[in-house]
């Protein structure tokens, strides 16, 4: 088992971490204050997570980060029940895939195309395109099949061509 230091946990998840937090919260500002809080909570229990797996590891990773990010969406609700109008979160040009590949109105569109697939499709594509996660770590983080991974994916690839082909999200 490795023992794992805070450097090492930070260096090889925080792109699974940060790319978790944007897919649920659509917004740049707010998966990086996801990401602070999660890597705040590994050095308050890093004796804990030293000698786990890093399948362990990954996994409490993801629950604490889906978690933050469940947390932060009911506060906003609550913000937004007690008439509060909240802030629109200001989010810079991101390049969410090779820079050369992409200028920055077909990032806007990707980006766009992305964020409006529901919240199970959103999740799969985030860890899987953005996190590097493989099908078969998405399903044990999720706790579903491979099968379902592969299924999601399909749909949310099928939803996104429709989306990006059909200009639904010009304008």
């Amino acid at each position: 088992m490795p023992a794992w230091e805070f450097d090492s946990v930070y260096e090889s998840f925080s792109r699974m971490v940060y790319w978790t937090a944007y897919g649920a919260l659509k917004s740049e500002s707010d998966a990086l204050d996801v990401s602070q809080e999660v890597f705040i909570r590994v050095l308050r229990h890093m004796k804990k997570l030293e000698d786990m797996s890093e399948a362990q590891l990954k996994s409490w990773l993801y629950r604490v980060t889906v978690n933050l990010c469940v947390d932060g969406k009911r506060r906003l609700k609550r913000e937004v029940l007690a008439d509060e109008l909240p802030e629109t979160p200001v989010s810079s040009e991101c390049e969410l895939l090779e820079p050369a590949a992409m200028n920055a109105e077909t990032v806007r569109l990707v980006r766009g195309a992305v964020d409006s697939l529901p919240d199970i499709y959103r999740e799969t594509v985030t860890l899987h395109y953005f996190s590097g996660l493989q099908y078969e770590e998405i399903a044990a983080l999720q706790g579903v099949s491979e099968g379902t991974i592969k299924s999601r994916m399909s749909r949310a690839k099928g939803r996104l061509g429709e989306l990006l082909k059909g200009g639904e999200l010009h304008g």
